[in-house]
């Protein structure tokens, strides 16, 4: 099972590298090398995929490689694209102690955050996260934790009380859509309410104020008198968020039809992840999609994700999205 997951994310980032350079997105390095940059990562990857759980001694993986040039280079020349594919994504580890030959292993994992995100992205959210107390995540995505100096001490106020009446009054109010009353800084209030989130200063309430023409924010430990009416008397909420949770369906770009091709096998995995076509066509083993797009950054990931399952025919300008994306990946190789 661990080797299948591996694999899978080997196919969903080589088969998309492989179909870039195939549709000439670019070249192959000319020179005294053996193989082309873009095969040698290929042939090292799979590999290393099926030796799992033992791993290939250096040795043998030089042959894999097969580097030209020097013999005195190849051992530097396998360092180098070990630790370019590890910024890529990959965790790829010598399992041997200092002195003894290296042998590597790919290790399973998720490395869409390293390959969506540039090393300064990836950076941030790994700041984000030690201020918010997780100083693991900056492991998991392999940002170094010296990169991360200067990060702030995050600083809250006393705990509230678990006992927080008010906050369970409002969570009734919540599911039974009821206005809320309470007392908020000596003054009444009356309200219809949105969600809660937890806050550094206990549980906020997001709610619409009667006579207010927006959303305001309330501190549940701080309410008093809190009652609610009956169920079903709170206003319907009216605001700019997406009521999807997929955000292909958000729209985000102006739409436009992208026809994509697929095969009858793969045509349920294609709608699944893309969309409900408008429109489709099917010729013998090819089947022709329509698919409406609004979100083209959320399309383009699904695409990646899907592989050589879809090939897109068109528009021009989203296909040069996509191999831009890939050429993106390819640089930081």
């Amino acid at each position: 099972m661990k080797r299948a997951v591996f694999a899978w994310r080997f196919l969903q980032l080589g088969h998309s590298m492989i179909a870039w350079q195939c549709c000439g997105g670019g070249a192959m390095a000319g020179g005294r090398d053996q193989l082309g940059p873009l095969e040698r990562v290929t042939r090292v990857l799979v590999a290393l995929i099926a030796a799992e759980p033992t791993g290939i001694p250096t040795p043998r993986l030089l042959r894999i490689a097969a580097f030209g040039g020097g013999e005195q280079h190849h051992v530097r020349q396998l360092k180098r694209l070990i630790e370019y594919l590890n910024r890529a994504g990959w965790d790829i580890r010598n399992t041997m102690p200092p002195g003894q030959t290296a042998v590597y292993r790919a290790y399973a994992g998720d490395n869409r955050l390293r390959v969506n995100l540039t090393p300064e992205q990836q950076t941030e959210l790994a700041r984000a996260a030690m201020i918010a107390g997780d100083h693991t995540f900056a492991g998991r995505i392999g940002v170094d934790l010296g990169e991360l100096a200067g990060v702030p001490e995050l600083r809250t106020s006393r705990q509230p009380h678990r006992a927080d009446a008010a906050l369970n009054t409002v969570l009734y109010a919540l599911e039974h859509h009821c206005r809320l009353r309470f007392v908020y800084k000596k003054r009444p209030r009356v309200v219809h309410p949105h969600f809660v989130y937890p806050g550094t200063s206990g549980w906020h309430l997001v709610a619409h104020e009667d006579g207010s023409d927006r959303d305001k924010q309330f501190i549940t430990d701080r309410m008093s008198a809190v009652t609610v009416d009956l169920p079903r008397t709170a206003a319907a909420r009216h605001e700019p968020y997406h009521d999807e949770l997929d955000p292909l369906s958000w729209a985000v770009d102006p739409p436009v039809d992208v026809t994509v091709e697929t095969t009858p096998e793969f045509r349920g995995q294609v709608e699944n992840l893309l969309g409900t076509p408008s429109y489709h066509e099917v010729d013998d083993d090819v089947v022709r999609l329509t698919i409406p797009v609004t979100h083209r950054a959320a399309f383009r990931n699904r695409v990646y994700e899907l592989g050589p399952r879809v090939h897109v025919l068109g528009p021009a300008d989203i296909r040069g999205e996509l191999i831009a994306g890939l050429e993106s990946l390819l640089e930081r190789l």
